[in-house]
Parts: structure tokens; sequence; C-alpha cells
């Protein structure tokens, strides 16, 4: 259950529970207030029922009278008065007031009690009639007591309503930066630092939000500086293995192959004179350092890590699309490099921009196509990755494309990185000169084709 549902619910708890603790306080006063209004009618009635009742008693025609001493109750609000016969039943009755929209009877139970009555006797003038009955009767009381119940709750479902709607309506509208905290929390899990929220809201929103905005900072300079530290790695396990590897080819590699002339001039000078022991332990050492040399091969093989200066543009980069589409299966990678490569100042540039981009699209844009090309365009070499992936969410730079643009500036190119015109993913571009004095630009180079 969300924070939004859980407050909600709350408040209508805390409502539902006010309603019930006032409706029994209206239940409580109501049941009062009828006692006593029931109370004061029934004196007062049974007050006026007994006068009459005496005035009978001198009334030369008492007949005549008993008819009146019921009228005068008759409509009114609280009280029903009855004359009974000798056995006790119902002659005649007041008749009283009755409401247009009567309350349900199970409330009548509940707030009717048990009404007061009495008996006042006719006097002994009066031979067919026993006595005149009064009896409290709360039925207005009850269906007054309705009306203003009635109205009272329907006052409150107004209130509660509203008070509803303007909780909502608040917590909506304060709680919104979670929302957003929590979908930026989202992307911070899929490695994207680049996001920072607008500090607004509450006191104590803003404060988780200024917080989050200095973790991701925080997060986004770690990223960059294990970035850099990678790289530098990288650079230097680079330059060891080169600088081992010409260790090898200067030095063993000559040291080897003396060795091998000398074995063999020692045999040849031995003649067939040579002991038989002596010549096996020479084709020994022979074989041992042919074996040795090969090894040595082998090593330089590894050592040499599939650079652009061991290898070339072209085939460096077709290595480097092996290496993602190995990881990546449903990626499909399309390329045009020129067979020589571009130059040697500009190759290593070149290949640093098409592995930045390529890494960044396949980590960070949901990629299935990329395409990458090299061409002259007139005196400047272009060179564009474009993939078909989320395009760019931030337009805050890492420490990738920082790097990119650096190295492209190191060699007067220019460099721009957008989305796509179609919106279906995102543009590498960099333009470097031309120079005709540095080398003739390979065929394949000046008929590239754009993608």
């Amino acid at each position: 259950m969300s924070l939004r549902q859980r407050l909600l619910m709350n408040v209508a708890l805390v409502l539902a529970l006010s309603l019930l603790i006032g409706a029994f306080m209206s239940y409580w006063r109501a049941a009062a207030k009828i006692e006593t209004e029931l109370h004061s009618a029934f004196v007062v009635g049974e007050q006026v029922l007994e006068d009459g009742v005496n005035g009978l008693k001198s009334s030369p025609n008492p007949y005549q009278k008993l008819s009146g001493i019921i009228e005068q109750f008759n409509n009114g609000r609280h009280l029903r008065v009855s004359l009974l016969d000798m056995s006790g039943a119902r002659v005649v009755q007041s008749h009283l007031e009755t409401p247009d929209d009567p309350a349900p009877a199970w409330f009548y139970k509940l707030l009717g009690g048990s009404p007061e009555s009495a008996r006042v006797p006719t006097p002994p003038n009066i031979q067919d009639y026993s006595a005149f009955l009064i009896e409290a009767e709360p039925r207005n009381e009850v269906q007054e007591v309705w009306e203003d119940l009635a109205n009272s709750l329907f006052l409150a479902a107004i209130l509660a309503g509203l008070v509803s709607a303007l909780i909502y309506w608040t917590v909506e509208r304060e709680l919104k930066p979670l929302d957003q905290l929590r979908h930026a929390i989202a992307r911070v899990a899929q490695r994207d630092f680049n996001l920072r929220l607008v500090e607004s809201g509450p006191r104590d929103l803003r404060a988780v939000t200024s917080g989050f905005n200095h973790m991701v900072g925080q997060l986004e300079q770690a990223e960059a500086s294990k970035t850099l530290l990678e790289e530098q790695l990288s650079t230097v396990q680079d330059e060891e293995r080169a600088e081992l590897a010409r260790d090898l080819h200067d030095e063993i590699g000559p040291l080897l192959f003396s060795v091998g002339l000398d074995a063999a001039a020692v045999q040849k000078a031995l003649g067939d004179s040579a002991n038989r022991d002596v010549v096996e332990r020479l084709d020994s050492i022979r074989e041992a350092v042919g074996l040795s040399q090969r090894r040595v091969l082998q090593i330089l093989g590894r050592l040499r890590t599939g650079t652009v200066e061991d290898l070339g543009l072209e085939a460096a980069v077709q290595r480097l699309v092996e290496f993602w589409t190995s990881r990546h299966p449903g990626l499909n990678v399309r390329t045009i490099i020129p067979e020589g490569g571009v130059s040697a100042e500009l190759d290593s540039v070149v290949y640093r921009i098409i592995q930045e981009s390529m890494s960044n699209a396949v980590r960070h844009g949901d990629t299935s196509v990329i395409d990458a090309a090299v061409a002259l365009e007139g005196d400047s070499v272009r060179v564009w990755v474009v993939d078909d992936g989320g395009g760019l969410k931030s337009n805050r730079s890492g420490h990738g494309l920082t790097g990119m643009r650096e190295r492209v500036a190191a060699r007067n190119g220019t460099f721009n990185i957008g989305n796509r015109p179609d919106g279906r993913g995102t543009l590498v571009e960099a333009h470097f000169p031309y120079l005709s004095t540095t080398a003739s630009a390979p065929e394949s180079l000046r008929t590239g084709t754009g993608i």
C-alpha cells in the first residue's frame, strides 16, 4: 500500500470514528431531550385533563362536555387522550399530528423508550364511561430528531467530502517529489548519474531531494574517476605490454638467434671428427633455441593486444565489433572503414570515438543496430556513429564524452553529439581536417558512403 493510500485511509478512519462518536453523543442528547419534552407535556396535559374532569362534576349536562375534553387535545404533538368505557375499551380518542415523511420504525424503537400514561376517573355523574386515558406519544419528537439528524449527516457528508478532497489534493501535491525521486532512483539503478531533481515541496522532502542530488553528484564523480582510472590502467598495461614485447623482440630474440648461430658454427668447426656425444648436445642446443624462438613469438602474439598501432584501424574496429556482438547476440553492427585507415595521426582518435560511441550505445541506449563509418568529405575526414536506441536522456556530459571532445580538439577537429532527427537514437559526429601533405587519401576512404 502506497503512502498516499495509507494517509487517505487513516483520514477516512478518523472521519468514521468521529462520525460514530458524534452519533452516540447525538443519541444520548436526543434521548434525554425527548424524555424531558414528553414528561413536561405529560404533566401539563394531565393537569388540563384533571381540570376538565373536575368541570364535569358541576356541569348540568356533562355528556356534552365529554367530546370537548377530547377535542382540546386534537392535533397535539405529544399527548393522546382516550375515553374508556366500563370494560376499558377506547370509545373515542384525540388525533395526533402525523409527519409527512415518517422516520423508520427502528428509529422509533431506538428513541421511543417507555412513554408515560395515566388514568383520570370520570366523575360519578358519568355512568357509561370509566375514565380518561392520557398517554405520552414520542413519535413527533422522534421525527424531529430524525430530521435534525438527517440534516446533520448531510452536512457532515459534505464536510467529509470536502476535507477528503482537500487532503487528497494536498497529499498529491506535497508528495509529488516522491514520485520523481522514485523514477530518479530507478534511473540511478541503471547507472544514469546525470539526473538532478528540482528541490521543491515541503522542507523535509527538499532535504531528501537535496541529499539525493548530492549522492548522485558523488556517484557521478566516482564513476568518472573509475572510468579515468580504467583508461589509465589500460594505457599503462598497453605500454607495459608494448615495452615487454619490444624487449623480447629486440633483446631476447637476437640473443637466441646468436646462440643458434654459435651452436651451428661450433658444429661446423668440429666437422666429422666431432665426438658423437658432443654432436648430440649441439643438436639439442639448436633444438632448444628453435623452441625458445617459437615460444617468444607466441608470447609476442599475446602481448600485442589488438591496438590500432598493432593491427590498423580496420582490424581494430573489427575486433571491437566482435567483442560487443559476442556479448550481445541480438546486436547488429555495420561498419564502413577504409582498408588502410585514415592516417597515423588520426587512426587512434577515430578508433577511440567509435569505441566510446559503441560502448555508450550498448550500455545506455537499449540499442539493436549500430552503424559506424569513416569517409573523406572534401578536405575533411568525417567520422560518425549512429544507433537506434533511446537517445540522449540528459544534456550533461560524462567523462567518456568529455574525453572524446578533448581528443578531437587536440587534432583541430569538431565534435558533435545529439539525438537523431527522427528521434530514434543518437548520432555522434566528428570532422578532422585532412591535410594532403600528410598522406594521400586511400581510395576506400574517398569512396566511403554515408549511412
